[in-house]
């Protein structure tokens, strides 16, 4: 069953998946900041994950990674450029709200403020740079991105659901605060909205040349992926090389079927 809408999607601000989960995201940062728990909260998440396994937290958190969650979207290579253009345009804007903020805010992360036998790290102890998550901005980003081409709206929510649980991770693993998690999430949904209105307005993105530079940049990252995933999370290697076939193996059809066409 096909649950994407064949048509550009149109957005209205007045439906609840365009504006919700930026403004949910935004009202738990001013709780955060107002009631000064974010550290907190932190301390009482990542004490929770110990419950679950580290091995799950590992692979959580690298589906938040750049390459990773561009490659996500790569099985609509060749099917859905339309997509892929709103996601690579959101992407710029999603990155443009990461680095210039971690520059800017040069926040501190949990290992650089709070004693290491409070803390559960997974993986290496980042210290600075934690304002926003760029793991929670990109699969935000993604899911939202998705969320706007669905048919069915209840798994908009679906999505956001399972883009906070890999924000959570971030917590899990001991390197973002639930500030920094929230900052993504506003930044990354409105990225993809944005992004999307842009590439409805700009439609270099499916033209012929367009549609083959997206599918040789995802290729690209794909094929990053698959020689050199996150080893800072090496019980999470085997699901990024699996992901990084998944992107290459429609790329690679697209490629021999458009060299059949030639030949024939």
């Amino acid at each position: 069953m096909n649950f994407l809408s064949p048509a550009p999607c149109p957005i209205s601000w007045r439906e609840p998946r365009v504006w919700l989960v930026p403004m949910l995201a935004l009202a738990g940062m001013v709780v955060l900041i107002a009631s000064d728990t974010n550290r907190s909260l932190f301390l009482y998440l990542n004490g929770l994950g110990t419950l679950a396994s580290d091995v799950l937290w590992q692979n959580l958190t690298v589906l938040g990674g750049t390459l990773a969650g561009l490659t996500l979207l790569a099985p609509l290579i060749g099917r859905r450029p339309d997509i892929l253009w709103s996601l690579a345009l959101a992407a710029i804007l999603a990155t443009l709200w990461v680095h210039g903020l971690k520059d800017t805010v040069g926040a501190l992360r949990p290992p650089a403020v709070i004693p290491p036998e409070l803390l559960h790290i997974i993986g290496p102890a980042h210290r600075y740079g934690s304002f926003p998550s760029g793991h929670s901005t990109t699969i935000f980003t993604v899911a939202c991105i998705l969320s706007l081409y669905l048919r069915r709206g209840s798994l908009t929510w679906l999505l956001a659901a399972v883009a906070l649980l890999i924000g959570i991770s971030r917590i899990a693993v001991g390197v973002h605060w639930p500030l920094d998690v929230l900052g993504g999430a506003f930044g990354g949904w409105l990225s993809a909205v944005l992004g999307t209105l842009l590439a409805q307005r700009w439609h270099w993105g499916i033209s012929r040349s367009g549609k083959w530079i997206l599918v040789l940049a995802l290729a690209a990252c794909a094929l990053t992926l698959l020689v050199s995933p996150d080893t800072s999370h090496p019980d999470a290697v085997i699901l990024q090389r699996g992901l990084a076939l998944v992107c290459l193996l429609p790329a690679l059809q697209l490629a021999v079927a458009r060299k059949w066409r030639m030949a024939g």
